[in-house]
C-alpha cells in the first residue's frame, strides 16, 4: 500500500472513530462547605451575584457582621471553576458565588446553595441566575434580578422591586411600595401596605390585602384581586378577571375571558 493511501486510511479511522465519541454525563455529587464572614457595623448595603444554587437570606436585628455558609455541588471535588467571595468597598458588602455548570449531567448539575444571615437594616440587591430564592425579615430597600427560579419573600419592612424571568412569586407581608416585572409563573400576593405594580407575561396573579393603589398589566393567565384600599386599574390580554372589594377599578383592557366584579367602593370604568 502507498504512503498515500495509508495516510488516507488513518485520517478516515480517525475521523469515524470521531463520530461514534458519545459523551458521559458527569454527576455532581461531590460536596463541601465554605463559611464566610464579615464585619458590618460600618455597612449599608450587601450586594449579592450568584449562578446557580438556592438561595436563603434572613435578616437580624441583633447581630454585627453578615455570615455565609455556602454548600458546594462539584464533580470529584473540582472546585477550581469556582467563584466564592465577600468582600467590602464603599460602605457595600459584596457577596459572588457562582460555578460553572456548563456541559452534560446526570442528576442535579452544579452548584452553590448559599445560606445568609445578615443585620436586617441593610440594603440588599440580588442577581441571580437560577435557583429558589427565599428573604425573610428585611428592613431595608429589597431589589432582586433573577433569571428563573421560584422566589418567596416575607416581612420586608421597605419598597421591594423584582425583575424576574420565570418561576413562581410569592410575597406577604411587606410594607413600602413594590413593583414587579416577571416573565412566567404563578404570582401571590398577600398583606402589603403600600402601592403595588405588577407588569407580567404569562401566569394566574392574586393580590390579596392592599392598603394603596394596585396596577396590573397582564399578558394571559387568570386575575384575581381581593381587598384592595386603594384604586385598582387593570390592562388585561386573556384570562378571567375576578375583582372583589376595592376603593376604585378601572379596567382599560379586559382582553378575552370571564369577568366578576363585586363591592367596589369608588368609580368604576371599562374601557373595552
Amino acid at each position: 500500500m502507498k504512503l498515500t493511501q495509508i495516510l488516507l486510511f488513518i485520517v478516515s479511522v480517525s475521523i469515524l472513530s470521531g463520530c461514534i465519541v458519545i459523551a458521559k454525563p458527569s454527576h455532581a455529587k461531590y460536596h463541601s462547605q465554605q463559611t464566610l464572614k464579615i464585619a458590618a457595623h460600618k455597612l449599608k448595603a450587601l450586594d449579592i451575584e450568584a449562578g446557580a444554587g438556592a438561595l436563603i437570606i434572613e435578616g437580624d436585628e441583633t447581630i454585627k457582621e453578615i455570615r455565609v455558609v455556602a454548600d458546594i455541588y462539584s464533580k470529584n471535588g473540582d472546585i477550581d471553576n469556582v467563584e466564592l467571595n465577600l468582600t467590602e468597598t464603599d460602605k457595600s458588602a459584596y457577596l459572588v458565588a457562582k460555578i460553572d455548570s456548563s456541559g452534560f449531567w446526570h442528576g442535579e448539575s452544579p452548584r452553590i446553595d448559599i445560606n445568609i444571615i445578615m443585620p436586617s437594616h441593610l440594603m440588599l440587591k440580588i442577581d441571580d441566575g437560577s435557583g429558589a430564592i427565599n428573604i425573610n425579615n428585611i428592613d431595608a430597600k429589597v431589589t432582586v434580578k433573577d433569571g428563573s427560579g421560584e422566589l418567596t419573600i416575607k416581612n420586608v419592612r421597605n419598597d421591594l422591586k423584582i425583575d424576574d424571568g420565570s418561576g413562581g412569586i410569592f410575597i406577604s407581608e411587606v410594607i413600602g411600595n413594590i413593583k414587579i416585572n416577571d416573565g412566567s409563573g404563578e404570582i401571590s400576593l398577600n398583606d402589603l401596605d403600600g402601592n403595588l405594580d405588577i407588569d407580567d407575561g404569562s401566569g394566574s396573579i392574586f393580590v390579596n390585602g392592599v392598603s394603596g393603589d394596585v396596577m396590573i398589566k397582564d399578558g394571559s393567565g387568570e386575575l384575581t384581586v381581593r381587598s384592595v384600599n386603594g384604586f385598582v386599574t387593570i390592562d388585561d390580554g386573556s384570562g378571567d378577571i375576578d375583582i372583589e372589594q376595592a376603593g376604585g377599578l378601572k379596567i382599560i383592557n379586559s382582553g378575552s375571558g370571564g369577568m366578576r366584579v363585586q363591592k367596589v367602593k369608588g368609580s368604576f370604568q371599562i374601557d373595552s
